[in-house]
């Protein structure tokens, strides 16, 4: 039947109707095929739940037809041996434990620009909104803008639509949206699903943990990822002490016993990098004696050895770090003739045993909770006689134990931590007959209860009875300067405790230092001259 004049059709009735209902905000129709298309929505970086849709003026396939030789894109990068065999790997989260200068960065961008670009041409469900979200994360925004441009050197212009300078944001032809953030606060990096995560320097990450963490969970949303089989992760660093990225790479290595079958870690060295093997023992020149020297060696001439294996091997060293980096010195194992549980616990009795009119001092770290609150204890010599963790034992409990081993070791007074509860356990001590000596950590105090007692380990002025608790805390526990003005100490591996070495630094507190004898040398006077 012929239409009427004026009358419209079903496909125009259609797109009126679209017209009418659709808002800006979260559908457009096509300047170019007329046709409707939504919006994508882009939640602001705060994680707040906040954010705004997209302002495309055409539908996806016309931006896809537009971007010619969209799926054959090429990005300007050449990865070397070493970096194609980090592209090669099917892990779903990678670490990267690199020296300086081998190509951590570039890799990693590379990295997820590649796999940004694979999803970009996946099908994808309406509900997965952005269609894909790359994050892009760094210590700071010193480190976020060099990671900025090496993205703008890499992304392929011909699939940019919009690039926004001051948040460090790029929207994509086809919805796709890339961001790159500080992790300077953690708690900001949540919101919608992530599809990939970049972490560079994470070890320079203050709570790498945290962030971590809040990553992990994003990368878990549904329909994220290659295929939608959940979002992928790339984490590098050039190592600084021990910190949590230790972890994570433990979690990559097959022989570790936290290994994860989700994570792969690659080990790589500044000369692992073709660019600088080719100029590690290039000669720059020469010594005072004529020698010749490798770029390598002025390199090392530079630093401790210490410092070069960290930044250049990537070798993962506490004693950069570390408060305690000679600690073994004063731990005391049973002596090689005690071969039989038996005698070794012969040996610890004796050891432990009290010495008539010796002063003992207790160090206490109070805690209600967890497994350890531990006590130690130490004649006016600097030997440790004594350490038990207390294990299990409510606040009672641990007060009444204190008293026995006071009682035990000739009414040896307690040094303890001043806690919001620190006039309640003196209370307590004080009921139970004991001499108490409250300390407070804040502030710079803490700082010089550390650092007194690091000497006293590092002059070998005491000696600790050994255990692997004992050790791995000394071992672990790092100094970290965070502001440039103060120092915290913290255990460098994930979920380490340090109550040992709190109980230790409150035992020595009032630590009398050994007096130096020097060499008598006679008696020393002026001489006249005769006249």
């Amino acid at each position: 039947m012929p239409r009427k004049e004026g009358s419209i059709g079903r496909v125009e009735r259609q797109n009126e109707n679209y017209i009418k209902h659709a808002t800006s905000e979260r559908t457009g129709i096509c300047k170019t095929c007329g046709k409707p298309f939504a919006q994508i929505f882009r939640p602001s970086k705060g994680g707040d739940g906040q954010g705004e849709y997209t302002h495309f003026e055409t539908c996806g396939a016309c931006r896809m037809a537009v971007a010619s030789g969209y799926r054959k894109v090429t990005i300007p990068y050449s990865p070397h041996p070493a970096q194609q065999s980090i592209h090669k790997s099917t892990a779903r989260f990678k670490l990267l434990n690199c020296g300086n200068r081998f190509g951590k960065d570039l890799c990693s961008i590379a990295e997820g620009v590649i796999k940004f670009l694979e999803m970009e041409s996946e099908e994808r469900s309406i509900d997965v909104n952005p269609p894909v979200l790359w994050w892009i994360i760094a210590p700071s925004m010193t480190y976020a803008r060099q990671n900025w441009r090496d993205l703008k050197k890499l992304l392929p212009k011909e699939i940019v639509y919009n690039l926004s300078l001051s948040n460090l944001t790029i929207e994509t032809i086809n919805g796709g949206i890339i961001e790159v953030h500080s992790a300077d606060d953690p708690e900001s990096l949540v919101g919608v699903g992530l599809d990939i995560a970049t972490v560079t320097e994470a070890p320079r990450i203050r709570d790498l943990d945290v962030v971590w963490a809040n990553l992990r969970q994003r990368l878990d949303s549904p329909g994220r990822g290659p295929g939608g089989k959940g979002g992928i992760a790339l984490l590098n660093g050039t190592p600084k002490g021990k910190t949590f990225f230790s972890k994570l790479l433990k979690m990559g290595d097959k022989t570790s016993s936290i290994y994860s079958p989700e994570y792969e870690t690659f080990h790589f060295t500044t000369w692992d990098n073709p660019y600088m093997a080719a100029k590690r023992y290039t000669i720059v020149g020469k010594d005072a004696l004529g020698n010749d020297i490798t770029f390598e060696q002025s390199i090392k001439m530079g630093m401790t050895e210490a410092r070069y294996r960290q930044d250049y091997l990537a070798e993962e060293l506490a004693t950069v770090d570390s408060v305690f980096p000679n600690y073994e010195r004063v731990l005391v194992k049973p002596p090689t003739e005690c071969q039989t549980a038996e005698q070794k616990n012969l040996f610890w009795s004796e050891w432990e045993q009290p010495e008539p009119f010796e002063i003992y001092t207790i160090g206490y770290d109070p805690a209600s909770k967890g497994d350890g609150k531990p006590l130690v204890i130490r004649n006016s010599h600097g030997k440790v006689v004594k350490i038990d963790h207390m294990a299990r034992l409510g606040w009672d409990a641990q007060w009444d134990k204190i008293a026995v081993y006071s009682a035990l070791y000739n009414g040896a007074s307690v040094n303890f931590g001043q806690t919001g509860l620190g006039e309640t356990i003196g209370s307590q001590l004080r009921k139970r007959g004991l001499t108490v000596n409250p300390i407070n950590e804040q502030g710079g105090n803490k700082e010089k209860l550390v650092e007194d007692f690091a000497l006293i380990v590092e002059q070998g002025w005491c000696s600790i009875p050994w255990s692997i608790e004992v050790e791995n805390q000394m071992k672990d526990y790092i100094s970290v300067n965070r502001d440039g003005r103060s120092t915290q100490y913290r255990n460098a591996t994930d979920g380490g405790h340090d109550d040992i070495v709190s109980a230790l630094y409150f035992c020595f507190a009032d630590f009398q230092i050994p007096i130096l004898n020097l060499p008598w040398v006679g008696l020393m006077g002026s001489i006249e001259k005769e006249t």
